[in-house]
C-alpha cells in the first residue's frame, strides 16, 4: 500500500510540474482538477456515508432481532430520560398522541379555556339528549348505520341481537385454560366481596368462585368486577370478550376491558367510570344500568336518566362525551349468574 501512494503521490507531483511548465492560470487549473477534485470528495463522503450507515443498520438489526438488547436499550434510555427530566419535562411529548397540534379555524372553541373533567360535556350537547325519553333498539346493524344514526349524535342504542352468551362454568374454564396473562396480572379497577383487597388475586378469586359452583346449595352470595389496563391482559379478555359482529375493522382495538360478575347477591347501582366507546355485553342473567347525563345537562331536568334492563344475548354501545354510567342487581336471577363484559374504545368521529 506504501508502494502504491508513493507512486501516486509522484506521479501528482509530475503532473503539477508539468502543468506550472505550461504557466496554466489558476482557472484553468482548477478546470483541468475539476474531475480529480470531485472524484476525491465523492470518495471521502462514500467513507463518511458508510460509517455513518454501518452503525444505524447494527443498532436496527440488534433492536428488532435481539430482545435481550433490544429490552436493555429501552431499560437504559428510560433511566437516562429519568435523569434529564430535572432540565427538560419530557412528559407531555410521551402522552400526547401528536406532537404537531392541529390548527382550529379563527374563534373557534374560544369558551373552552378550562379542561373539561369527568363529569362535565359542553352545553351545547345537552340538545342532543332534552328531547330524549328512552334508549332505542336495533338489530341486523352495520357499525356505519349505528356511527351515523345514534353515536355520532351522541345517543346510545341497545343492540338486542348481539348473540354473545356464555354460562359462568364455560367462562371459568375458558379463562383457566387459555388465559394464563389474566390470571397472573393485576386488575386496576377491583369491587369484590370474594377476599381482602391486599389478598386479592384473581386466580384465588376465581377459584373460590369454582369451588362454589361444585356446591350450589351452601355456596353465598358473591360479587366481582375488575378491569384490565395492561395490554397482555386486555388481549387475553378475548377469549371470553369477543368482539360484537357490527364491530369494524378500521375502528381500534379496545384498550380497556371490564368484567362485571354476580351471583345471587342484589346489588345497588354502582357508577364505574369509562371513557370513550363503550360496549357493554351481557353474556348471562341481566343486569339493570343507568345512564346519567354529565354536567351541565343534568341540571333543571334538561337531559332524563335513562334506565334499562341489559339482558343476556343484548349489547349497550354509547360514547361518553355526554353520558357517566352505573350499573346494579336487583332481582337476582335464581339459576344462573350474571355475567357482562365491557370494552372502552378511543373514538373520535
Amino acid at each position: 500500500m506504501d508502494v502504491e501512494m508513493e507512486r501516486l503521490e509522484r506521479e501528482l507531483q509530475e503532473f503539477l510540474a508539468d502543468c506550472g511548465k505550461q504557466k496554466f492560470s489558476d482557472d484553468e487549473m482548477r478546470y483541468i482538477c475539476q474531475p480529480l477534485v470531485w472524484h476525491f470528495r465523492l470518495a471521502t463522503l462514500k467513507r463518511w456515508t458508510l460509517w455513518f450507515l454501518l452503525p444505524i443498520l447494527a443498532v436496527y438489526l440488534l433492536w428488532n432481532y435481539c430482545d435481550t438488547c433490544a429490552w436493555t436499550a429501552s431499560a437504559v434510555g428510560r433511566l437516562l430520560l429519568i435523569q434529564v427530566l430535572p432540565y427538560w419535562n419530557w412528559t407531555p411529548y410521551y402522552y400526547n398522541k401528536c406532537l404537531i397540534e392541529r390548527a382550529e379555524p379563527a374563534g373557534q372553541h374560544m369558551e373552552q379555556s378550562k379542561t373539561l373533567g369527568r363529569h362535565e360535556t359542553l352545553w351545547e350537547n345537552c340538545a342532543l339528549c332534552e328531547s330524549l325519553d328512552t334508549i332505542p333498539t336495533a338489530s341486523n346493524v352495520s357499525y356505519s348505520m349505528l356511527e351515523s344514526e345514534y353515536l355520532e349524535r351522541g345517543l346510545p342504542v341497545i343492540v338486542t341481537d348481539c348473540r354473545l352468551e356464555m354460562d359462568l362454568d364455560t367462562l371459568l374454564q375458558r379463562i383457566q385454560e387459555k388465559t394464563p396473562q389474566l390470571l397472573s396480572s393485576e386488575p386496576c379497577d377491583l369491587y369484590s366481596n370474594l377476599l381482602l383487597r391486599h389478598l386479592f388475586n384473581i386466580d384465588v378469586a376465581l377459584e373460590k368462585i369454582r369451588d362454589y359452583q361444585e356446591t350450589p346449595s351452601t355456596s353465598p352470595a358473591w360479587h366481582l368486577h375488575f378491569r384490565n389496563c395492561d395490554k397482555r391482559s386486555v388481549k387475553a379478555s378475548r377469549v371470553y370478550g369477543a368482539k360484537p359482529y357490527y364491530y369494524p375493522k378500521h375502528l381500534e382495538p379496545y384498550y380497556s376491558s371490564w368484567l362485571l360478575m354476580a351471583h345471587h347477591m342484589r346489588r345497588p347501582l354502582k357508577e364505574i367510570y369509562v371513557h370513550g366507546l363503550v360496549f357493554v355485553q351481557q353474556l348471562s342473567g341481566h343486569f339493570e344500568l343507568r345512564l346519567r347525563p354529565k354536567q351541565p345537562c343534568d341540571t333543571d331536568n334538561i337531559c332524563p336518566n335513562l334506565s334499562l334492563r341489559l339482558v343476556a344475548g343484548e349489547c349497550l354501545v354509547f360514547p361518553t362525551h355526554l353520558w357517566r354510567l352505573s350499573y346494579g342487581l336487583q332481582k337476582p336471577d335464581s339459576d344462573q349468574a350474571s355475567i357482562a363484559t365491557l370494552f372502552e374504545v378511543d373514538w373520535e368521529v
